[in-house]
């Protein structure tokens, strides 16, 4: 009996999904590895990044990179973003559209991570302002969970999830998974129309 009960754990962690932190780590692969624009501050003479040499770079050239590469580079100084479309301001009209108006807002693609580095930028010279970025996000975290949620304990798969970032895409499904098997050990036929 041991053995077979044992068996049947087994089977069932190969059936289980990945965990969330798997899952998110997988989204942010994703964005490192996704293209984005940097602006070259100097003259560059070379620059070797996988699958390309480039020559002959001049200061003002605008770059499409891997984020991790155009990261080493505006770490260096050697370039800036070109493309900047979240800051306080952003934020600041997007939880206002939160709290106004009942229906999910559309975010960018990698707003977590966008917002997460600009964060981590502006502490390095403003920490003051570091901590109203992360307030803001905290407050428009709350606010769209709470959207999430009330779809989700409805039961309701969103006609908005292109609205949701993948970090909420994925939370959505998890918790729509746990809701859904609560609901049928709660409720006769699973809570489906008698």
């Amino acid at each position: 009996m041991f053995k077979i009960q044992m068996f049947a754990c087994k089977m069932s962690a190969y059936l289980e999904p990945p965990p969330l932190s798997e899952l998110l780590k997988e989204v942010e692969f994703e964005y490192m590895n996704a293209y984005c624009k940097v602006v070259l501050l100097k003259d560059v003479p070379r620059l070797e990044v996988p699958g390309a040499v480039m020559e002959n770079l001049k200061q003002g050239n605008v770059l499409q990179l891997r984020r991790w590469v155009a990261n080493k580079l505006v770490e260096a100084g050697i370039a800036k973003w070109a493309e900047t479309t979240i800051d306080l301001n952003y934020l600041s009209q997007l939880l206002w559209k939160e709290k106004n108006i009942a229906e999910i807002q559309e975010l960018p693609k990698y707003f977590y991570m966008e917002v997460k580095s600009l964060i981590e930028e502006t502490s390095k010279t403003n920490k003051e302002k570091a901590d109203e970025i992360r307030r803001k996000l905290m407050d428009i975290i709350s606010l769209r969970l709470l959207k999430l949620f009330s779809y989700a304990a409805k039961r309701v798969k969103l006609a908005t999830s292109d609205r949701m970032t993948s970090e909420e895409n994925i939370l959505f499904e998890l918790v729509m998974r746990l809701i859904n098997e609560w609901v049928y050990h709660v409720c006769p036929k699973g809570g489906a129309e008698v």
